[in-house]
């Protein structure tokens, strides 16, 4: 199992990785769920993690709140991606929306493949598509080629014990074309309550070691 630690300083960049982390997620602002971390930051963690053989994706988010982004925001996207594909990270983390909650195609796949060669995750924006449209949204995504989709299974205020049949759900309609990682309310003290219930391959969250 691959464990995701969620981080947002140098501090706990080296705390996940001495508590056991097989990948960080590296963001800025997670009071407001995550943002594109500085240069400097990507740079010196991405030398920690490549030292001691641990991978690092890296949040494209140009502001807190919701995901649906105008072409200032989205022009933001699109240099912070050319800037850090600089850096030997091994993923890139977004996720867009239209204004009807529904994947923004054609912003993903700009984005897609503008990151190439480096993968791509989808974040939980994903969790705020209609739960009838999300298996559509999943095919979408498998079609454009991103490597995993992080997800709480429901809305961001649910237990993610109780979201257990629509991540199984999305791990069913993945036809393991795309890791689905669950994320969200995770600490190292109920994970493994997770992985008995299902065995998810991959887990996340800022308390996750």
């Amino acid at each position: 199992m691959i464990k995701e630690a969620v981080v947002e300083t140098i501090q706990q960049v080296e705390y996940a990785i001495e508590n056991g982390a097989d990948r960080v997620e590296l963001c800025d602002h997670l009071h407001v769920g995550g943002t594109t971390p500085s240069i400097g930051m990507v740079e010196i963690a991405t030398e920690i993690c490549k030292a001691n053989d641990v991978e690092i994706a890296v949040m494209i988010r140009p502001r807190g709140g919701d995901f649906v982004y105008s072409l200032y925001d989205f022009e933001i996207m699109q240099r912070d991606i050319k800037a850090i594909k600089s850096f030997d990270i091994d993923y890139f983390v977004f996720g867009c929306l239209t204004d009807d909650n529904t994947l923004n195609e054609w912003q993903m796949k700009t984005l897609k493949q503008l990151a190439s060669p480096i993968p791509v995750v989808c974040h939980m924006a994903f969790d705020e598509i209609h739960l009838e449209g999300q298996v559509k949204a999943l095919h979408k995504l498998i079609e454009l080629g991103f490597s995993r989709l992080l997800t709480h299974g429901g809305p961001a205020d649910t237990n993610i014990f109780d979201n257990l049949n629509q991540l199984g759900k999305l791990v069913v309609n993945s036809g393991g074309k795309i890791e689905i990682m669950p994320g969200g309310g995770l600490t190292k003290s109920n994970v493994q309550e997770l992985i008995t219930a299902f065995p998810f391959q991959e887990v996340h969250g800022t308390k996750i070691v």
